[in-house]
């Protein structure tokens, strides 16, 4: 007699049966009309080398990176070759950076480049990128550093800040040497995401690196003027106008107020002057680079509240006796408009009521890039480039641009690059 066997009996029978031929490769689950998920996760492919999407926070990819390296200003590719490096430092485990612990430094040579090492997705990195091209009108380039916070696709590349690269790190000393963290709330721009190139040799594609064309000695304009009166100027960056003779005009003031100012213009589009730039000591710190404009002056009874007014600051220099002096800032007032030149405009106020009238005073001026501005305060300038240490092995320059510093001689500024004068109110 047949055993009677319940429809429910049967569905399980049948159920089993279906995941043995499934196992067995006769039958697929997708056959089965059961819905399933697949709990593997695989890395997307793709043998164009396309920019694939899709990789999952768990995934742990590893390549080399490749990139360009662009002038900001005209938008060209600089030339592969020349002495131009993309240098990388690796954050540890708990994302601080030792900049003395390079993890490649890469001379740009080819378009597009690619790095001697292999990073992995979840690294913070430091690049630093320079070139030592020299654009039309130019004089190589000021060296720039970027971030990727957490290595992967889609993850943002951020430039440091142009202005103030510097405000981003959070150093402290360790030892002998600095380490460094990077709060991304003070970085500057995103540039770019990296993109996952995958196929026969996967790679990390940084994009396009753009750097600043810097202006030429012979191609920027310096002088001093007066109400649109050229007091005194030059322009080949050599032929210093330091003496009396070489004076276009004295400023004679009518009131006990009146400004005189600082002008530098480019004479060539798209080129800048003064962009601030980092380098590392010998110990593993950081320091900033920045261009000054320094002005002294004769006229010892100047209220020199009015000068601080404008954006100077005092330098504080034992041996200048006979003269004040007086320092500003640059930062991103000599990048121009794309397809133009630079003007820079700072005004130099004379209020004259502590001085005495209608008498004949002396301003000496001078403009330097790469300059630590503690120096400066203290009244050293200097014509000479810092060292390159741990991970910079080029910055892409070979000198500042107007290369005569301030001395000191009998208590005076001395070897300036322009001399003006200017008479009191009567």
């Amino acid at each position: 007699m047949a055993t009677k066997i319940d429809m429910k009996t049967i569905a399980i029978l049948g159920l089993i049966a279906v995941l043995v031929l499934a196992g067995t490769g006769y039958l697929t689950l997708n056959q089965t009309g059961l819905s399933v998920t697949d709990q593997t996760q695989t890395t997307p492919t793709d043998t164009t080398g396309a920019p694939t999407d899709g990789l999952t926070p768990t995934e742990i990819m590893s390549a080399k990176g490749q990139w360009l390296i662009n002038d900001a200003l005209t938008q060209t590719a600089t030339a592969s070759g020349d002495t131009g490096y993309v240098s990388i430092v690796v954050a540890d485990d708990n994302g601080v950076f030792n900049f003395l612990v390079s993890s490649e430094e890469t001379e740009y040579d080819a378009a597009p480049d690619t790095s001697a090492r292999t990073y992995s997705s979840g690294q913070s990195l430091v690049l630093a990128v320079s070139s030592d091209n020299d654009p039309a009108s130019g004089a190589e380039t000021y060296p720039r550093w970027f971030y990727i916070s957490s290595l992967k696709h889609n993850a943002e590349i951020r430039a440091f800040d142009l202005a103030n690269p510097i405000q981003a790190l959070k150093g402290q000393k360790v030892g002998t040497t600095y380490k460094y963290t990077v709060t991304e709330s003070m970085l500057g721009e995103t540039v770019g995401k990296v993109t996952w190139l995958s196929g026969t040799t996967p790679y990390w594609d940084f994009g396009v690196f753009e750097v600043y064309g810097r202006v030429a000695k012979a191609s920027i304009i310096e002088q001093f003027t007066s109400g649109g009166v050229v007091l005194t100027t030059f322009n080949d960056g050599a032929t210093w106008e330091d003496t009396v003779a070489e004076i276009n005009a004295n400023h004679t003031m009518t009131s006990d107020k009146e400004d005189i100012n600082f002008q530098l213009i480019a004479e060539a589009n798209d080129v800048a002057f003064g962009l601030p730039y980092l380098g590392v000591s010998a110990n593993g710190e950081v320091s900033q680079y920045n261009t000054v404009l320094v002005i002294t002056t004769n006229a010892l009874g100047i209220n020199a509240q009015e000068l601080y007014n404008d954006g100077w600051q005092p330098i504080n220099k034992p041996d200048l006796t006979a003269d004040l002096g007086f320092y500003y800032v640059l930062t991103t007032e000599g990048v121009p408009n794309r397809g133009d030149k630079f003007s820079i405009d700072v005004p130099i106020t004379i209020e004259d009521s502590g001085l005495a009238a209608s008498t004949l005073f002396q301003l000496e001026g001078w403009a330097l890039d790469s300059q630590k501005e503690a120096n400066v305060a203290r009244g050293s300038t200097t014509t000479s480039l810092p060292g390159a240490n741990g991970f910079i092995t080029e910055f892409g320059l070979d000198t500042v641009v107007q290369p005569l510093a301030m001395t000191v001689s009998s208590g005076s500024a001395a070897t300036m690059q322009l001399l003006a004068q200017f008479t009191t109110n009567a």
